[in-house]
Order: C-alpha cells, then structure tokens, then sequence
C-alpha cells in the first residue's frame, strides 16, 4: 500500500471511537458479571486478550440476533463521525484497530453508514446461542494481544514509517502496544493512567472534538 498522505490516523473502537466499551459490556450482560474476575486478571497481566476473550465467550448464552438487539443502545463517541468526514475529506487514511470482535463493530459502522472505514478485529462465531473467537491476525512477539495494534499499525504503514506521522486515539489497556509506534498519542481513561506512569507524551482528550480542534489549531488540517 502507498500512502497518499504523510499523515495517518488509527483510532481504537470500544470507549473510544464509540462512547461505551461495548465488548465488555456484551460480556458482563450476557455472563451476569461472570466475567469480571477475567477482566481483572488481564489487566493486571495474568492472562492474554486471547485467553480472556476466548474464556468470556465461554460464560455467555446468547444467539446472534440476541446481542443485535443489545447493540441498539450504544453510539459513537461525541464528534467521532464529524472528525472522521474532516479527515477524509482532507485525504487523510483513518483505521480503527480492534482487539475487540468484527461482529458488533460491522454493527455499529452499519448504523452509522461508515462501512468503509477499515478496521482490525478479532472474529466473531456463532454457533446457536454459542459465541466462538477466531484469531485471524499473527501478532509477531506480542504475548500480550489477540490483535496487537502496534503490530498492525506496523504492517498498515510499511516501509513508509519514516515519512508518515501515526496519530493514534484510544483509551484503555489494550491500546499500549501502539505507544511505541505512533508519533502523536491521544489517550483517555486506563490509557491516560498508563502513559503518564511509562513516560509516553500523551494528549488528555474528553471526546473527538478536541480531537479535531487540535487538527485545525496545530494546521495538520485546514478549513
């Protein structure tokens, strides 16, 4: 892939593209809080995305169509579809980058008419009213991810990293291994925590807009 622009966006989906962690949310519903104690455990590093994603499907019963419905309540984060149309509008690439599941994130664009965005994601099964996880993507090294984002953000860019500055928004855990990759850091919540505490320059952000302020005031977009 060529790159048209020297400047690329990758954003996290869940809390932060969209305005609730809807994967775990999914989880804690359909499992009745079963799922916790994994959630803890991974952010602490006992276990991997893929063991704790793989070990929360087990604890829920529900069809496809059961967590459709469940889907209906969530939206995107505020001015997240406003800074998507100034990015693309400028010719900007903008990526989301996953470690969540492709079947409610495909949902979520759906509703929103943003099918063309590309994303990373792990890959959703339904089998009846049980949810298997596939891991479609090699992540290197990386112990840590089911789809590691700095891993992806390196395949997506190439050997062109040297000319392109990586803008990348997120706001939890699974968001550390893009740190080391992206040149300007847009960080909320567990995130924010992390970059603070492992010395990564971070930008504080409450929701896309300042985003997108900060586009226009440093002139990587104009109006």
């Amino acid at each position: 892939m060529t790159l048209k622009s020297d400047l690329i966006v990758f954003s996290d989906f869940d809390g932060t593209f969209t305005a609730r962690d809807i994967g775990n949310r999914i989880y804690t519903h359909f499992s009745g809080g079963r799922n916790r104690p994994l959630v803890e455990d991974w952010k602490k590093g006992l276990i991997s995305s893929r063991e704790c994603l793989t070990r929360e499907s087990e604890l829920i019963t529900a069809t496809a169509d059961d967590i459709k419905a469940f889907l209906n309540q969530f939206e995107l984060s505020a001015g997240a579809l406003e800074t998507y149309k100034e990015l693309t509008n400028h010719g900007i690439p903008f990526y989301i980058l996953s470690d969540g599941l492709d079947f409610y994130i495909e949902y979520i664009l759906r509703k929103y008419h943003l099918e063309q965005i590309p994303y990373c994601a792990n890959r959703a099964i339904f089998d009846g009213n049980r949810l298997r996880i596939e891991f479609p993507y090699q992540n290197d090294s990386c112990p840590r991810c089911g789809s590691c984002k700095g891993v992806r953000i390196k395949e997506i860019v190439g050997a062109q990293r040297e000319a392109v500055d990586v803008v990348f928004i997120g706001d939890g855990l699974s968001d550390i291994c893009a740190l080391p990759q992206s040149d300007s850091i847009f960080a909320r919540g567990d995130l924010l925590t992390y970059c603070r505490n492992h010395h990564f320059p971070a930008i504080e952000y409450s929701d896309f807009f300042d985003i997108l302020t900060w586009f226009k005031e440093t002139g990587k977009i104009t109006d």
